[in-house]
């Protein structure tokens, strides 16, 4: 693989993304208090609109990121050695580590528990925020298949600026016809109850690979056209400004219209914001884009500080992401001693800036054991 530019705003938009999923869920767990008052549900709304980019960008990022180094031949035994040894066993060990903390593996003779750790770790069940990379693991197996489909679609699109509109056009209305297919789906394989295949289709819908794969095909696209790619942001600047700002009022409007089950708090209303439903596809597009936009800008304008700011989320993300939900319960405790009574946005902006501040520093910790690589997917570094 020859070595390519860095491209410093994909290092920014990820760090960007962590930050966004651990605001989501700092969000999730105020917005259900029932001390939330209607301006604090306005506010929080506001700030999950606008973090929703988060998981669509951590896809987009990996699509154009393959694309971009893998241009050459693929050395598919080393390729998945490398992700196995970054990606799948700090998941599993922190996995465990989750399965543990809840309780999951307790009062259970010696072994017994074996399924149920099997079980978990091919779910991601064991904390909610591990079903996305068992959704994001079969794209790393399926690389060599994904990378043959999408070269098949280059040579159709390669020197023509017409088909490629119209190519990217026809995979975003294929994308919308599945999502508005999707409850059919569920319906189909809840009647035919196929065995491993029925659940993907159902229970676990949230992490199947065939609803999310759109987002990666953009991204692979976008990686392969890198040039093409950013000068095509740079024209369609103000159509996706106004698309993002549309969407956000309409969600908005969705959300804090009240058009919902009566329950505790916001935490029912913010159902309108799930991911796999057609208009939010739309939504989340324009909104990866917009932010990749906002991280170039910071890329070519911002200070040293603040690029290393994100720089340093980006790096140790993985890991963060790993240990945030963790962080996060600390983070609460610190709340509930320290800021209880106070507004509920601010408290939610403490506990969002303390959980992420932990999660990074366990995984910079970590990362400079030996086998600390084995939890944050970071190559060990001797310090100096």
């Amino acid at each position: 693989m020859a070595s390519k530019q860095r491209l410093g705003e994909i290092e920014i938009l990820r760090g960007m993304a962590f930050a966004a999923v651990v605001l989501q869920h700092s969000i999730a767990h105020y917005s259900v208090v029932p001390e939330l008052a209607m301006a604090d549900g306005t506010r929080l709304t506001l700030l999950l609109i606008a973090a929703k980019f988060a998981v669509p960008a951590f896809i987009f990022i990996t699509g154009l990121v393959l694309f971009y180094n893998y241009d050459g031949e693929l050395a598919y035994g080393s390729f998945i050695r490398k992700r196995f040894k970054d990606i799948v066993v700090p998941y599993l060990l922190c996995s465990l580590l989750y399965m543990v903390l809840n309780g999951i593996l307790l009062d259970q003779p010696p072994f017994a528990w074996l399924p149920d750790m099997l079980g978990f770790w091919i779910t991601g069940k064991s904390s909610y925020h591990l079903w996305y990379i068992v959704m994001i693991i079969p794209m790393y197996l399926l690389f060599p298949l994904l990378r043959s489909v999408v070269r098949r679609l280059d040579l159709v699109i390669r020197d023509n600026g017409r088909r490629a509109l119209l190519t990217v056009v026809g995979l975003t209305v294929g994308y919308e016809g599945l999502l508005l297919l999707r409850p059919w789906l569920t319906d189909m394989f809840h009647a035919w109850q196929v065995p491993g295949l029925s659940a993907y289709f159902t229970i676990y819908a949230d992490r199947n690979i065939v609803y999310y794969l759109y987002y990666f095909i953009l991204g692979a696209l976008a990686g392969l056209h890198i040039t093409a790619f950013l000068k095509l942001l740079q024209r369609l600047k103000w159509p996706i400004v106004i698309s993002c700002v549309i969407f956000t009022l309409y969600y908005a409007g969705l959300v804090l219209g009240g058009h919902f089950p009566p329950g505790p708090g916001f935490g029912p209303r913010f159902m309108a914001l799930i991911l796999l439903q057609p208009w939010m596809a739309l939504f989340l597009v324009s909104l990866v884009l917009g932010v990749y936009m906002l991280a170039l800008h910071i890329h070519n304008t911002a200070g040293i500080r603040q690029k290393q700011m994100w720089i340093t989320l980006s790096r140790y993300s993985y890991g963060g992401y790993l240990a945030h939900a963790l962080m996060l319960r600390y983070a609460y405790a610190i709340d509930d001693w320290l800021f209880s009574g106070w507004d509920v946005t601010l408290r939610t902006a403490i506990v969002w800036l303390l959980a992420l501040i932990l999660s990074v520093a366990v995984t910079y910790a970590l990362s400079r054991l030996r086998f600390g690589t084995w939890l944050t997917g970071i190559p060990y570094r001797k310090a100096r």
